[in-house]
C-alpha cells in the first residue's frame, strides 16, 4: 500500500531539487499544494509531475482534469481587448489528494 511518506519521497526524490543559488528544497508536507501557494509549477512540470506520477503510482487517471489544478491562462492582449477577463483561479491538489488516490488505484477528486 502506497503511504504519505511514500509520495512525499517520490515528489521530493523527482521534482524538488535544491534551488540553484541557495542549495536548499522547498518546504514539503502531505498538505503541499502542487498548483496553489508560494512553491506554484507551472502548467507544464505539473502535465510532467501528475504523468509521471499516473505512471509511477499506477493510478488511473480516467476523472482526472488537469484544468481544474492549472487553468488555461488569458493572452495578454485578450486580457487587455476584455478589460482584464476572468482568469479561473486553480484548486489546490495537495500531495495528501495523490497519495489517497494512489492507495484507491484511481483518482478521486474530479
Amino acid at each position: 500500500m502506497v503511504s504519505d511518506d511514500d509520495v512525499i519521497a517520490w515528489y521530493n526524490l523527482r521534482f524538488n531539487k535544491p534551488g540553484l543559488f541557495s542549495k536548499k528544497r522547498w518546504p514539503v508536507t502531505i498538505d503541499t499544494s502542487l498548483s496553489t501557494g508560494k512553491y506554484v509549477w507551472a502548467s507544464e512540470t505539473g502535465a510532467d509531475i501528475m504523468n509521471e506520477y499516473f505512471d509511477t503510482f499506477r493510478v488511473e487517471r480516467a476523472n482526472f482534469d488537469f484544468s481544474k489544478y492549472w487553468p488555461p491562462e488569458t493572452f495578454i492582449l485578450y486580457a487587455l481587448l476584455t478589460c482584464g477577463g476572468n482568469d479561473d483561479e486553480p484548486l489546490p491538489l495537495t500531495l495528501r489528494m495523490l497519495a489517497k488516490s494512489a492507495r484507491e488505484g484511481k483518482w478521486l477528486y474530479d
